[in-house]
């Protein structure tokens, strides 16, 4: 929902816009049908441009106050769940209950308290904007449903492709798909001209745009701007329909003459395009201006501008992303390896884990934190067990449920910086991952990705705050620290037997040149293959890649691995 209203908030600003620039620019023009064509090309793209991103180096004073709101409405929907809830009663890691509870873990529950959940913002501003739009609607539809009673109360007569009916009660003429309204009286005296502007409504099509323009006021209920750029576009239809009485032949001051006697009419429908809809004194100047010269069509070029500005402004600024090492203990200088993303993904939050606590030991006279040490760091715990469901510290999630996860721990991160920034050398967040043998490599991969998007996010976010710094500063500020835990076995998939055929593919490379191919091998069969080649090779300049099949258990991944470091590098 927070995406929903984030949308709805990018798009509120584009109409704005659009309504101030139409209003200063564009709106005492006589060239009515671009005017027309300028308002619904623009209220469309206004909706549809905020679906467009652009990424920036860093932060502008222009982005901060749409990072504000985007951080505001995406922040986490869900309470955190008290100790001692129904968790222990409808437990979803069935079987691997000893994997989830320890006593450390209720310690940090403990230290935490209980908290108790809160109606997240987003629900409420959800709740509200529905409940406006459905207001809305029902009006429209309440009216719409008038109108079609009226049109089917009195016979129908054939007027050319068009429908015509008269209306013995005192009404306001209007027109309204292919039918025309008249009562009795505008039949009698005046039928040509009422006759001849209504039909210009309907040839023109101005049905259809007030149906778009009805559906943008609901959705834009709250938003002055999309009620005014409606009501910009009836005073644009009205013109366009004058312009083209006149150039039938009708005499135009008998025709303003009858706007003034007419003048006095009151709209009924909303959804109609009526004889006195727009004001009189705009229609008969602009009736007696000197036409616009197509030159004036250059201010279109004002949009460019304008829409690029916008864009900028929703920019999404991300931390520059350092270059992915392989995990191979060796690399291949010339025909490198490319390693799975599990692979690049572990190796990326190793390095960084690593390098935060070597410039941390190296600093002056500062010392390495403690993990153990509860008041300096925070532990947030990430399990997933052997069925793909994930733990947040004691906030459960849904198997591939990666949006909650980005959600709830870009949240975390969020706080965690704020109390960071208070004294960031004192206080640092590590995150402790451990998985199920069992678990599904495909699964810890995407989870892995959703967690390293997430920090980048945050750091983007503070990069933003702060006037824009470099990557190492921030590895300073808010580091990125991941530590994995050794993977548990709850579940008999997890186990992997020795002669089985495994659902990997090893591909062996030394120096620049490609070696042997290992497909479905066994454990046994991998590690007497390495011991052979490396044998013949030797282990210097060599490196392994692994290709794993889809949902292979990450137990497979981490014996093979296993073996492969005992037999060639003796680790």
């Amino acid at each position: 929902m927070g995406t929903i209203l984030f949308h709805i908030f990018e798009s509120t600003l584009c109409l704005t816009i659009l309504y101030f620039l139409f209003r200063l620019f564009f709106r005492k023009d006589t060239l009515f049908r671009t005017n027309r064509l300028l308002l619904l090309i623009g209220t469309v793209a206004c909706t549809l441009l905020p679906l467009m991103q652009i990424d920036v180096s860093q932060y502008t004073p222009l982005q901060l106050p749409v990072t504000a709101v985007r951080n505001l409405l995406t922040e986490k929907e869900a309470g955190v769940v008290d100790k001692g809830e129904e968790v222990s009663k409808e437990y979803p890691f069935e079987g691997t209950g000893a994997f989830f509870v320890d006593e450390e873990e209720n310690s940090i529950k403990e230290s935490r308290g209980s908290v108790m959940s809160a109606i997240p913002v987003t629900l409420l501003l959800g709740g509200c904007y529905l409940l406006g739009a459905f207001v809305v609607f029902s009006f429209l539809l309440l009216s719409t449903i008038h109108m079609y009673r009226l049109i089917h109360r009195f016979p129908a007569h054939e007027y050319g492709e068009y429908r015509l009916v008269i209306c013995p009660e005192k009404i306001v003429s209007f027109s309204w798909g292919k039918t025309i309204v008249l009562s009795q009286e505008d039949y009698e005296r005046n039928p040509e001209e009422i006759l001849l502007h209504e039909q210009m409504h309907l040839q023109h099509r101005h049905t259809l745009d007030l149906l778009w323009m009805e559906c943008l006021v609901i959705l834009h209920w709250f938003n002055p701007a999309a009620w005014l750029l409606m009501r910009e576009l009836r005073e644009v239809h009205e013109y366009e329909a004058d312009n083209s009485v006149i150039n039938h032949g009708i005499d135009a001051t008998q025709y303003q003459l009858l706007l003034v006697k007419k003048s006095v009419g009151t709209r009924l429908y909303s959804m109609a395009c009526g004889f006195n809809h727009s004001k009189l004194k705009n229609r008969i100047t602009m009736m007696l201006k000197r036409r616009t010269n197509n030159w004036a069509r250059l201010k279109l070029l004002l949009f460019v501008p304008a829409a690029a500005g916008t864009l900028y402004a929703f920019a999404r600024p991300e931390v520059k992303k350092t270059v992915e090492q392989a995990i191979a203990p060796v690399s291949v200088k010339q025909d490198p390896v490319q390693n799975s993303e599990l692979e690049q993904l572990e190796t990326f939050f190793k390095e960084k884990n690593d390098a935060f606590f070597e410039a941390r030991s190296a600093g002056s006279g500062e010392k390495v934190v403690k993990l153990d040490d509860k008041s300096l760091m925070l532990l947030p715990r990430f399990f997933v067990n052997m069925n793909n469901k994930m733990m947040l510290n004691d906030e459960l999630i849904k198997e591939y449920d990666v949006s909650a996860l980005s959600s709830r721990f870009t949240n975390y991160l969020r706080e965690g910086y704020k109390d960071n920034k208070k004294d960031y050398r004192d206080l640092v967040v590590r995150l402790s991952v451990w998985y199920d043998r069992g678990s599904s490599s495909d699964a810890i991969t995407s989870y892995l990705r959703t967690i390293k998007d997430s920090y980048l996010q945050v750091r983007g976010e503070i990069s933003g705050q702060l006037g824009g710094v470099a990557e190492a500063r921030l590895d300073s500020i808010f580091p990125i620290l991941v530590h994995f835990e050794k993977p548990k076995t709850y579940s008999p998939k997890g186990k992997t037997a020795t002669d089985i055929s495994l659902p990997i593919q090893i591909s062996l490379f030394f120096g620049g040149s490609a070696g042997p191919v290992l497909k479905n091998p066994s454990l046994r069969e991998v590690e007497q293959r390495l011991k052979e080649y490396k044998a013949t090779t030797g282990a210097d300049h060599l490196a392994v890649s692994l290709k794993l099949d889809k949902d292979v258990a990450m137990g497979v991944v981490e014996d093979v691995k296993e073996v492969i470091r005992n037999t060639l590098y003796g680790k």
